[in-house]
């Protein structure tokens, strides 16, 4: 049996049966993850297939982020960022699978997950949490924010655990005033697993590349490609596990004790009815209980009270995610007096909710209201928490009334907010005065209207986050790239029209944010596995025998394993920067990208491009957008000049073939190319022989053409290689299949000849009429989590010579129209090894495809 596949098992019986041993808190962020994730384009689909934004990432691929768990934390110090390496630990991995997340099923949520558990580190948590990363800080004291006084948590003494306590989005985004300075991050911040954090991680993962202050720099010079996949990986669970720590951070907006400056931490309790830190909140616990699904709690300090409940799933009634154009807004659009219209979370909690210290009659905060006639009164007497009636029927009165929803301009009504009676929040009767308190009937109608909310704000930062999109098309030449193959210098230039396919965001004030590139830099990214087989004479390449089958290509049971045909571990090639870039909303722009310091090679297979720009989007200075788009692999188009053929009937014959057969010489146009004066007869001199070509080639306008060769002499072939696209996935065909076909013409002409080769005796070319090339496959793609296929389609031969698509001229012996099949490919006799004719013949390639950079 599979020892990995019990590890999760074990962790969820730990859970249920042991719930006094971990930290109830984290397991409610741990769901509200979960949940908001549903609500994006993150992860996988019910059937198991990559989601859209998994898709838009490129991390549609075999292990996104490794086998390992491993991850980076920034450590941020005057001499420079360093990264110190981290990986996963139980307690984390035991908290998400008991909500069915595992790593090996869905990495992109099981990360998001791990950092909302992780945001609650904290050296004195009880029970203890992983103190790896960043040891020694009290995470939860930066995790509160009052809207309604801009202010971060504040109570005597507090300066003496930390000296520095932040707001709650200040921590989240990594600035040191986030509503008013957004864009500036703080320089030596303590957290690590910010909103900058995780777009530095980001960008990492797409380039290995980072900015030195005055150009970008490889991150990893001279390190073996395995080091350098591994890298990538850990940079992107980087970026997802900080994305998880902000989702925490934002959800505890969602929990009106940390929007009213209310600490609860249960900490420095003296007595058994004071802790100086504030009573552990009940709140949270009890929520956390039925996440669990579980039927009790202690209510920690200072009470210490076991409280038993009925088991009760948390109920996610739909609402709208939000799409607001700033990160802040998530938290507040109004900070200070105006928070009563705002419409972000903690905007939201702060003024809807009473909390234990600061309930009706409490004069700091303006709402909910402190006048009790505001309020519909009802007496009833409350129910124990496991739901049975006490001894005691003496009748507690609640308070029910509205809370206003800024952002959707409504208002729930009749809601539980308070009671008043002589019951204490467990339902024991008080010996004293009666006095306001909150029970189970008001925590489970906070849940119902707080939860919902914290999961979608969630799912809506989520998509701000990963907003950026570019649309990848092909420029107006038809092929991304393009190369003589007579050298093996590689791609220097590659070109594509890039669009600007960011949605818009909503302003506070309701209008609408387009989300402009302004003045970036833009980044071509190839992403490749290396064909082990490729020689320049392509003799041996992946789709030539043996490497044509796809389970001697890849290995199924490992794909990052290498096989005899290709390398398992992926790698990339990037681009220089393309710097003060703009592209609008909507709009697009051609860009050519330069390989020349290191060209793209040849030698490819699961060719992938990604275009990634950094800099100015929307509100935000130093975003990351990027595209991703699955290329064809190197198509090498293979043209031969086999004027040493001609063409008659369905057939080809060599000259000496025709002459030493009267029927043949019969079908010959015209006859006079003929000369039966002489016996036997024969072809006269001149007509119907070999020579030299002149070709033009586009895939759009041969006044235009990408390639052209001078002189090509006979039994002589020139061959170009270029990138073009591949089909993408659709709901009908399934995972993509490289169907996509690139219409090419080409002009040919007898050297020396002003127009196209004529009818006669100066014979011609067939075929003439432009033709389609599929694009070459050789590709592993994800049909669902788990599932993987890989497909290769063979390579041709034509005279021995090996292209993915192999055409060529033969003179036309009978007048026959372009086009006109025959069999050449089967009787043509073989080109001379080892001489220049099996030598490709130069190629002028168009000057846009060429990076003019000698190669380093």
């Amino acid at each position: 049996m599979n020892l990995r596949s019990l590890c999760p098992f074990t962790g969820v019986l730990g859970l249920l049966f042991t719930f006094e041993a971990i930290a109830y808190e984290q397991a409610t962020h741990a769901w509200i993850t979960r949940e908001s994730t549903k609500q994006t384009e993150i992860g996988y689909r019910v059937d198991g297939s990559p989601a859209q934004l998994t898709r838009t990432l490129g991390l549609d691929v075999y292990l996104p982020f490794g086998p390992d768990a491993e991850y980076f934390e920034f450590i941020r110090l005057s001499s420079g960022i360093f990264t110190r390496s981290r990986k996963a630990q139980h307690y984390e991995i035991d908290i998400a699978s008991a909500f069915d997340i595992e790593d090996s099923d869905d990495p992109f949520v099981a990360r998001l997950l791990y950092g909302a558990i992780r945001e609650d580190d904290n050296p004195t948590e009880d029970p203890p949490t992983p103190q790896d990363v960043a040891p020694g800080l009290r995470r939860p004291l930066h995790h509160f924010y009052d809207p309604a006084f801009n202010r971060p948590l504040t109570y005597p003494g507090l300066g003496l655990l930390d000296p520095d306590v932040h707001t709650n989005p200040d921590w989240a985004i990594g600035s040191r005033n986030s509503f008013a300075d957004p864009n500036t991050p703080e320089p030596l911040r303590r957290n690590s697993f910010s909103i900058f954090d995780a777009r530095e991680a980001m960008f990492r993962a797409l380039t290995l590349q980072a900015y030195d202050g005055a150009d970008y720099t490889d991150l990893s010079p001279g390190a073996d490609i395995a080091t350098r996949q591994r890298l990538r990986r850990a940079y992107w669970a980087t970026a997802f596990r900080a994305l998880g720590d902000v989702l925490h951070l934002n959800q505890d907006m969602a929990q009106p004790q940390h929007t009213r400056n209310e600490p609860h931490s249960g900490a420095f309790c003296p007595t058994d009815q004071i802790c100086a830190a504030g009573h552990t909140s009940i709140y949270e616990k009890y929520i956390n209980a039925r996440a669990l699904l579980q039927n009790g709690f202690n209510s920690g300090a200072p009470s210490n009270v076991p409280v038993q409940i009925p088991i009760k799933p948390l109920n996610i009634t739909p609402y709208p995610v939000p799409a607001f154009a700033k990160y802040t807004d998530y938290w507040s659009t109004a900070p200070g007096s105006a928070s009563s219209r705002g419409m972000g979370l903690a905007d939201y909690s702060n003024r809807g909710f009473f909390t234990p210290a600061h309930n009706l009659g409490a004069s700091e905060f303006a709402f909910p209201s402190n006048n009790p006639s505001s309020y519909v009164i009802r007496s009833f007497v409350p129910a124990h928490w496991d739901g049975s009636t006490p001894n005691d029927t003496t009748p507690a009165h609640v308070y029910y009334g509205g809370v206003p929803d800024g952002w959707q301009q409504t208002s729930t009504p009749d809601v539980p907010l308070t009671a008043y009676s002589l019951w204490d929040q467990f339902i024991i009767a008080q010996s004293l005065e009666p006095s306001y308190s909150l029970n189970r009937l008001h925590y489970d109608a906070m849940a119902d209207l707080l939860l919902p909310r914290a999961v979608a704000y969630s799912a809506g930062l989520i998509n701000f986050f990963f907003r950026g999109r570019l649309d990848i098309t092909l420029p107006d030449e038809g092929v991304f790239a393009l190369a003589d193959h007579a050298t093996d210098d590689g791609f220097t230039m590659l070109r594509a029209k890039v669009k600007n396919a960011t949605s818009t965001f909503a302003t506070a004030q309701g209008g609408a944010q387009t989300q402009d590139m302004s003045g970036g830099q833009f980044f071509a990214v190839i992403r490749y596995h290396r064909d082990r087989q490729y020689k320049h004479s392509l003799d041996t390449v992946v789709g030539i025998a043996p490497c044509i089958d796809p389970l001697v290509v890849v290995n199924a049971a490992n794909p990052d394993a290498p096989t005899q045909c290709r390398d398992g571990v992926e790698q990339i090639v990037v681009s220089r920067p393309i710097y003060g870039t703009s592209i609008g909303a909507n709009a697009e722009q051609l860009l050519e990208f330069e390989f020349g310091d290191s060209p793209i090679p040849f030698d490819m297979t699961d060719v992938v491009l990604q275009v990634v720009y950094r800099g100015e989007l929307g509100s935000e200075a130093d975003a990351v957008a990027v595209g991703t788009l699955d290329l064809s692999e190197p198509t090498y188009f293979t043209y031969q000049n086999a004027s040493d053929y001609i063409h008659l009937g369905e057939h080809v014959y060599t000259r000496g073939q025709v002459e030493s057969n009267l029927a043949l010489l019969a079908m010959v146009q015209p006859q006079y190319c003929v000369d039966y004066r002489v016996s036997p007869p024969r072809l006269v001199d001149g007509c119907l022989e070999g020579f030299p070509l002149d070709l033009t080639v586009s895939f759009s306008d041969l006044a235009k053409p990408v390639a052209k060769v001078v002189g090509l002499p006979n039994r002589r072939f020139m061959r170009f290689v270029y990138l073009t696209v591949a089909d993408e996935d659709d709901e009908d065909s399934g995972p993509a299949v490289k169907r996509a076909v690139k219409s090419v013409s080409i002009a040919v002409r007898r050297h020396g000849d002003v127009g196209k080769a004529l009818l006669g005796q100066d014979g011609t070319c067939l075929p003439h009429d432009p033709f389609d090339i599929p694009p070459r496959h050789s590709q592993v793609s994800v049909v669902t989590r788990g599932q993987l296929i890989s497909r290769v389609e063979p390579m041709h031969t034509l005279r021995g010579v090996n292209g993915w698509y192999n055409t060529s001229c033969v003179v036309n012996g009978d007048n026959a129209i372009p086009g006109t099949g025959d069999d050449r490919v089967a009787v043509m006799t073989p080109l001379t090894p080892k001489t220049e004719e099996v030598e490709p013949y130069a190629v002028t390639i168009m000057p846009e495809y060429l990076d003019g950079t000698p190669p380093t």
